[in-house]
Parts: C-alpha cells; sequence; structure tokens
C-alpha cells in the first residue's frame, strides 16, 4: 500500500528541504511538493493568514490543504509513495489525512528549537515570513513563539523531531529509523 507522509512544522524548520531527501528514500516510485505552490498560486486576492485570519484567508488555506491532499492521492492512486510539506497546525492535520484513503499515513512533525528557526529565518536573506505574526515593535524570535502555540493543538500523534542540531540527511535518516512511529 502507498504510504503518504506529511512533514509539518513551522516556517524555516526544515519542511521543503526534507521533504524531497525522505521521498527520494521512498519507493520507488516516490513524488513530493511543497503546500507552498498552492499558497503562491493565489495570484489575485490572496490572503494572508495572521494570528487573526480573516476568513478568506483560512478558505484559501483549507483550499491549499485539499488540494496537496488530493495530490498525494492521486500520486498514491498510481502506486507512489508521497511526501507532502506544509505547515498544518491544529485539526486541521486530522482533516488533511481525512482526505485521503487506501493509503498507509504517516505525520512527522519538525520542532527544532525557536534560536534555530530564527537563525534560519536570518539566514535566508531578510524575507521575513513571520512579518504577520510580528506585533508592532516585537521581535522575530516572539513572531516564532506566537506561531508555534499552533504546534500545540496538533493531536500529539505521530513523530515529533527536535531537529534542531540534525542535518537535512540526519533528520531523514531519523525519521527511516523511526517510520512505524510516524504512522498516523
Amino acid at each position: 500500500m502507498p504510504k503518504v507522509v506529511l512533514v509539518t512544522g513551522l516556517q524555516a524548520s526544515g519542511k521543503s528541504t526534507v521533504a524531497p531527501l525522505l521521498a527520494s528514500h521512498l519507493g520507488p516510485p516516490a513524488a513530493t511538493l511543497d503546500g507552498d505552490i498552492f499558497y503562491h498560486g493565489v495570484v489575485a486576492g490572496a490572503e494572508i493568514m495572521t494570528p487573526n485570519p480573516s476568513a478568506e484567508a483560512v478558505r484559501q488555506l483549507e483550499l491549499r490543504y485539499a488540494a496537496t491532499a488530493l495530490v498525494a492521492q492521486h500520486y498514491a492512486d498510481n502506486g507512489f509513495d508521497f511526501v507532502a510539506s506544509d505547515i498544518v497546525l491544529g485539526d486541521h492535520v486530522e482533516r488533511w489525512f481525512a482526505n485521503l484513503r487506501a493509503v498507509d499515513t504517516y505525520l512527522v512533525v519538525l520542532t527544532p528549537s525557536v534560536e534555530s528557526i530564527v537563525d534560519r529565518e536570518l539566514g535566508r536573506g531578510g524575507n521575513n515570513s513571520y512579518r504577520d505574526w510580528q506585533d508592532d515593535g516585537g521581535s522575530l524570535t516572539d513572531a516564532v513563539r506566537a506561531l508555534q502555540t499552533g504546534l500545540d493543538d496538533i493531536p500529539h500523534r505521530g513523530l515529533w523531531l527536535d531537529t534542531t542540531d540534525q542535518t537535512p540527511a540526519q533528520t531523514v535518516a531519523a525519521i527511516l529509523a523511526d517510520l512505524e512511529k510516524a504512522r498516523w
């Protein structure tokens, strides 16, 4: 039965790097998709998720999640293992998996330290993806901590990894070594 793995965590936690590397160790065949593809697909009327999102922002987020799950199911229906990466928090995780059928499902939550995320975000060259989570005069660290509370709302199932001191290859090795624990 095909495997579908959801790799989630905060922005700059390593999801987009780890997911294709993990997919390359599954299958063959195996495929991957970053949910940002659908986020960037809204080119007119995009609404950004914030601590107090508009109804339209939530609708667009849910469309993105549903689209990613549809692609995962499509590949799985055709015999592929599939690894999706996105920031999926709270009860959205359960709903994401509820969209899948006849596949083995796995959840991997990357949880590097706040300091590590801040360092990675700053290393990206100034495109602060946490800007909508920063209060006026607030720091990037405060913004990361604010979004990090969303991790607390994820059902504590699957494989949760503190990847602070891991390379992407080490993270993938840890996932593969404990894949059964990641089972949803």
